[in-house]
């Protein structure tokens, strides 16, 4: 008896240890927070969320993370209204974006709806064969983003003119500039790749000569604007990911791992997100425990890119403990709340509360881990 309870002692720590050594994997993640998945996919259903086209109560986002979810989310089920609804937010996406290029400084103050849109075109040459529409109007719209950036000398330090814009700064418009090329390669992959390439990279050195802050290892939201932001560190690291991830220069890779350093600084020590200051002083906080929904969702990104180029486990254990903060500190209802504050989640009389375009970015999020197991 004494020997056989000694031997299944062994085999539950065997077990144990076997259990421990395993490394979390996307569909771990995946099915830890499949039940905020189907909460949240249950409230943006709302016929009433979705008209015309266009996905209502989003400040931008909306434009490229409500169609990329549809697609995924049809490669995921095979669900044919998944691929309708996507058509026709392209469609208008393809129109706004063919509208603007020829002319873009006159569209200047829908910069960032306009870069959205157009991420949204590339993103579609992932999921569709019958693109070339999308293409067409992608590519005339990045010959006009190129002659914006050859005019700022590869940093848009222009106001935007509208809320995202003029909120993320300069750093961060200039790094979603740095994606285009980068999702262009991404999504349509073909004689034109090296010249993209080129452009990212150049946009990349560009970032680091202006803004890069070597002491703090932190990207400046603009030049001269020495608080610690997480958005333009965020976004520049998701450029530098997805740049490593497509050439495996290990330069992009240790620009990436200097700023995720450098932006401990604005973890909280609760470990488990990260403050997110840009909209701290309009929402009312008054403390430094302020973070938005959309600001972990950029993070969340980045460091998924890089795990998937890299195959560090750290970053997707990073990923998992995002998601939880969302899943138990945000999500109320069906719906994941805007932001975090005085240590509580986004309510009245706060300016804004919920945010319909970062919650399709998480479900797409959540998707884009599933379905590259497939890849």
């Amino acid at each position: 008896m004494i020997q056989t309870a000694i031997k299944f002692s062994g085999v539950i720590l065997l077990a144990i240890l076997s259990s421990c050594s395993n490394p979390l994997t996307p569909q771990d993640v995946f099915n830890n927070h499949q039940d905020m998945f189907e909460a949240v996919k249950a409230h943006i259903n709302d016929p009433e969320l979705f008209i015309d086209g266009e996905w209502q109560a989003h400040w931008g986002d909306g434009q490229l993370f409500g169609p990329s979810f549809d697609l995924a989310h049809h490669q995921y089920s095979g669900e044919q209204s998944y691929l309708e609804r996507a058509r026709l937010s392209l469609e208008l996406n393809r129109a706004r974006v063919a509208e603007a290029a020829p002319a873009l400084m006159q569209f200047s103050d829908n910069l960032e709806t306009l870069s959205m849109s157009l991420l949204s075109l590339l993103e579609a040459g992932n999921y569709l064969e019958d693109t070339d529409a999308y293409k067409q109007a992608s590519d005339e719209m990045i010959i006009s983003l190129e002659s914006l950036t050859d005019i700022s000398d590869n940093y848009l330090d222009i106001a935007g003119g509208e809320f995202a814009a003029n909120t993320y700064g300069p750093t961060a418009m200039t790094a979603f500039v740095t994606s285009v090329h980068l999702e262009r390669v991404d999504g349509y992959p073909d004689e034109t790749r090296e010249h993209h390439l080129q452009r990212a990279d150049a946009i990349l050195n560009r970032i680091q000569e202006k803004v890069w802050d070597s002491e703090r290892e932190i990207y400046l939201f603009a030049p001269g604007d020495e608080r610690v932001m997480l958005y333009p560190n965020v976004t520049v690291m998701g450029a530098l990911a997805k740049a490593y991830q497509l050439t495996g220069d290990p330069t992009y890779k240790e620009r990436f791992e200097a700023a995720y350093r450098g932006i401990q600084a604005l973890k909280d020590e609760d470990g488990d997100h990260y403050h997110s200051p840009y909209s701290k002083e309009s929402m009312g906080a008054t403390d430094d425990d302020y973070t938005t929904h959309s600001s972990q969702n950029y993070l969340m990104i980045a460091l998924f890119t890089m795990y998937q180029a890299s195959g560090e486990t750290a970053y997707l254990e990073e990923v998992n403990t995002l998601l939880g903060f969302l899943k138990e500190r945000l999500l109320i209802d069906g719906q994941i709340l805007h932001h975090w504050i005085d240590g509580r989640a986004a309510a009245e009389p706060d300016p804004y509360i919920y945010c319909l375009g970062c919650n399709v970015q998480t479900l797409y999020f959540l998707l884009v881990m599933t379905l590259s197991l497939e890849a």
